[in-house]
Formats: C-alpha cells, structure tokens, sequence
C-alpha cells in the first residue's frame, strides 16, 4: 500500500511529533510514502508567512532522505478538484484528495473533514 501523506503529517513525521500515535508510525514505517508538490508549496507559503520555519527545500529533502517518494501535480489533478464537493475550502488539502483519488493512493490526515470524501483514508 502507498501512503500519501497530508502535509502536517508530513511535517509531524519528520520532527517527530508525537501527535502520531503508535498505530500511525508503523503505518508509515510499513508503506511506501508519497509527498505531493503541492505540500512542498504549502510548505513555502507558510514559511513565507512565519507560520513554519522550515525552508521547502529542506522540507522536500528531509522528506525524500527519509523515503518519499516526491508526487508532481499535473492537470488531471487539478481537473478532479473540480469534481470534489466543497467540504473542505483549503485549496491545499483539495488538491491532496484529487491526488489520492486519482492515483488510487491511501491518503493519511488528521483532518477530519477528509473523512467526507470518497476515498481510502487512513485517520490519525
């Protein structure tokens, strides 16, 4: 099984948060890992706005030395935001569900309002 990971698991993974319980850390250790493009760009933003302190680049680095394997957007992607229902308002997690969705990928999150779409979601 493929994870993709939601960007603040991403986030929680690498400094080792223990806001990922026992359950979630052996799922992660146990799967193939995805990161989308398009958390590397949430990541920028946030960091732009002081909300974070890791620079993307470093952020795609870590997340990659670690074993993830790095997803690109493409316009099929970006098509299927337009099929999702409006659930959830970030533009960034749209984009991570139309991802795990069309690339039949089992997403991981914490968000509670993924659990309204259609799709293989692992909770934490």
């Amino acid at each position: 099984m493929t994870l993709l990971l939601d960007t603040q698991v991403a986030i929680w993974w690498l400094v080792g948060s223990r806001r990922l319980g026992g359950p979630a850390r052996k799922l992660l250790a146990g799967s193939a890992c995805v990161l989308s493009a398009a958390s590397v760009w949430e990541v920028a933003i946030k960091q732009r706005l002081g909300k974070l302190s890791i620079a993307p680049a470093l952020f795609r680095d870590r997340m990659i030395a670690a074993g993830a394997e790095l997803l690109m957007v493409s316009d099929t992607h970006a098509i299927e935001t337009a099929a999702l229902p409006r659930h959830h308002g970030d533009p960034f997690d749209r984009m991570l569900i139309a991802q795990a969705r069309v690339e039949s990928l089992r997403a991981i999150s914490a968000d509670k309002a993924w659990r309204d779409y259609e799709l293989d979601l692992a909770s934490i």
